[in-house]
């Protein structure tokens, strides 16, 4: 399991990831911080989005890719690294989303094609109990 963990957070993708998460999360606290709305709800809720639905997933398919490597798998044509290939892709599409609401949330005007509400995060007004 070691080696798996090892492999896991050596990997390039996988740091880009969570470089990604860690400034989401510093530019989310922030720009609530600034608008006086922080709630540590927010907290978890980036947890439960950003870790437990992207970056936690990526993991079990990235594991898959490693046990694949090593294993006799009978599927013809089926590549495990083209599959986790394409989750990453996702996912980084999605933390890229994420970053862009972050920035702006904090002031940066960009268009909400691009950097609009979460469509599972519920619009909470501000300064609201």
């Amino acid at each position: 399991m070691g080696a798996f963990f090892h492999s896991f957070f050596n990997d390039t993708r996988v740091q880009i990831m969570l470089l990604l998460v860690a400034l989401d999360l510093l530019l989310g606290v922030a720009s609530s911080l600034k608008n006086k709305d922080f709630r540590l709800s927010y907290v978890a809720d980036f947890a439960r989005n950003d870790l437990l639905g992207k970056v936690a997933p990526f993991a079990v398919l990235y594991a898959g890719y490693k046990y694949a490597n090593t294993a006799d798998i009978v599927i013809p044509g089926f590549d495990m690294e083209v599959v986790t290939d394409a989750a990453w892709v996702i996912v980084l599409a999605a933390l890229v989303g994420s970053l862009l609401k972050s920035l702006n949330d904090f002031g940066l005007n960009l268009p909400s094609a691009i950097a609009g509400p979460d469509p599972v995060t519920p619009e909470v007004p501000p300064n609201t109990p």
